[in-house]
């Protein structure tokens, strides 16, 4: 999956050198086993004929000086030969006990970890309603610093909820906490007045639609990736869902139109193409709650604004949450949250934001600026 990068970055002779170099310590290893197991019949042949060679001669002594009969001889020689097999039995027996013995720790080690949440068979009934989020305070499991600090907001259903703040300022965060990846927070997060936590995970998850930074893309047609959470969506829905993330004329300019292999990971599509299918995906489902996590960042603005507009009159009465860099995506949310170092800093929406200077103004002003050399460009280009 990393080839290209490999090849644009001249590591591929490096990769070569260190592929052969685990190969050959695998080599080794191998080598090593099959030597010490090759030795285990050749030693038990031998020793085995050393004991008939020693019993043949010591017994035919014994029989000479009349202390042995003949046939008590070869009644011992017979359960001799008798005891062979049984002796090579028990040695194949220790060599698949300490393969098995491998095999379970690594079972054991497997079966023995902790999900990060736990699925308490709650609630059957699907989330809906305003979300209200109260957390104190959440840590990851090996961090030593709390990720997210006094987070508290209130969306009413219908009405977006916009996430911005510089990378690493706790934004997708909390979104794995709305996702449930994370139950261990102080605090709570609730939907219609009931936690997160209470609803049994079956339901709740299917009422969320999840659109993340890195999409991942099936390889297979660009009908079955739209259609994956149900591969019985009939092809109108599919183009409509199409439709409002602004790809279907994309599409249709594909060789085979939905039917287009998109390959591994959507290598055949552009990054905007690929954000896009995604956000078909997750609005295929009509989901009570969608979630863009940085959904937009490589479409341009005029593809953003048609997005933004169709989820306006599209999700009439269902909550959407947008974390994004580019903050022309929140111009229009209802309440927009400027985290920074895990808190949030500020908060309103785009005009009170925009009066309260700080960060969010400095932002937009650039990204403004930006976009408008970017016109000028285009345009005297």
């Amino acid at each position: 999956m990393g080839i290209k990068v490999l090849k644009t970055v001249g590591e591929a002779a490096e990769d070569t050198a260190d592929f052969q170099t685990k190969i050959n310590d695998s080599i080794r290893a191998t080598r090593h086993a099959e030597r010490l197991d090759s030795l285990f019949n050749p030693a038990i042949t031998i020793l085995t004929g050393i004991s008939f060679v020693g019993t043949i001669i010591y017994g035919g002594y014994l029989v000479q000086t009349g202390a042995l009969s003949i046939g008590s001889l070869i009644t011992f020689v017979t359960y001799l030969s008798a005891l062979v097999w049984p002796f090579l039995g028990l040695g194949f027996f220790f060599n698949n006990l300490q393969r098995g013995n491998a095999a379970y720790e690594r079972i054991t080690t497997l079966l023995a970890e902790q999900p990060a949440t736990l699925d308490k068979k709650g609630l059957k009934q699907v989330p809906r309603g305003d979300l209200q989020i109260d957390l104190t305070t959440f840590q990851y499991p090996d961090a030593t610093e709390a990720a997210l600090q006094n987070v508290h907001a209130t969306v009413q259903a219908g009405n977006t909820l916009g996430l911005v703040g510089p990378v690493g300022s706790g934004k997708s965060t909390l979104i794995q906490l709305l996702l449930r990846e994370f139950d261990q927070y102080v605090g709570s997060i609730k939907i219609n007045q009931i936690d997160i936590r209470d609803y049994d995970k079956d339901t709740y998850l299917p009422a969320i639609g999840y659109v993340p930074q890195d999409n991942f893309l099936f390889s297979t047609s660009v009908l079955e990736n739209i259609r994956f959470a149900d591969p019985n969506i009939s092809l109108a829905r599919v183009q409509e869902a199409a439709r409002w993330a602004a790809l279907h004329d994309d599409i249709m300019n594909l060789p085979d139109g939905y039917d287009t292999q998109v390959g591994e990971q959507g290598i055949s599509l552009s990054g905007g193409q690929r954000q896009r299918l995604a956000i078909a995906r997750a609005l295929i489902i009509n989901p009570d709650i969608l979630i863009l996590d940085d959904a937009l960042s490589a479409v341009d603005a005029k593809t953003e604004q048609q997005i933004l507009t169709m989820l306006h009159n599209q999700r009439r009465g269902k909550t959407t949450i947008i974390a994004t860099h580019r903050l022309s995506a929140v111009v229009q949310a209802a309440e927009t949250l400027v985290f920074e170092h895990g808190r949030v800093e500020a908060r309103g929406t785009h005009s009170d934001l925009i009066q309260q200077g700080g960060w969010y103004a400095r932002m937009f002003a650039a990204q403004q600026l930006s976009e408008k050399l970017d016109q000028e460009v285009t345009t005297h280009g």
